[in-house]
């Protein structure tokens, strides 16, 4: 068990050409998959702009305590992506990637994170330029 996080790319960059009408949009996160299985493998791994684990249940703790001692334990880093190590099903939407994005500066600003944390603040950066560039949620899997 562990906290996987992924942004899809948009539909239109995925440039399915006679495969669009098959296509299907998960509007929440942004994901296009299809029914047919060789359609679905054919674009496996051509949806996903940015994808990282984010660490199994016992290090996202450890985050987790980490988080909340430079940033505070009401945060949203804590709140929104940290409270557990198997939380699938989330999305952080585009209204709240600024929000996201000034805690994980403020961690960095610090100067007393972890090599894990600032792992962790580098994958989410990268996300959260996903998400920008593909107009897509970051998604919890």
């Amino acid at each position: 068990m562990g906290l996987n996080v992924v942004v899809y790319r948009k539909r239109e960059h995925l440039q399915l050409g006679p495969d669009e009408e098959h296509a299907t949009l998960i509007p929440e996160t942004g994901e296009v998959y299809f029914e047919d299985p060789k359609l679905d493998r054919k674009y496996l791994h051509k949806r996903e702009a940015v994808a990282h684990r984010l660490g199994n249940i016992a290090l996202i703790s450890t985050l987790r305590e980490e988080a909340a001692c430079l940033i505070g334990s009401g945060s949203f880093v804590v709140r929104k992506i940290l409270y557990s190590g198997t939380h699938s099903g989330d999305a952080i939407p585009l209204h709240e990637l600024d929000e996201l994005s000034a805690e994980l500066n403020s961690i960095s600003e610090t100067g007393q994170s972890s090599p894990i944390m600032q792992e962790f603040v580098s994958a989410l950066q990268q996300l959260i330029q996903a998400a920008k560039d593909e107009g897509n949620p970051i998604a919890f899997e």
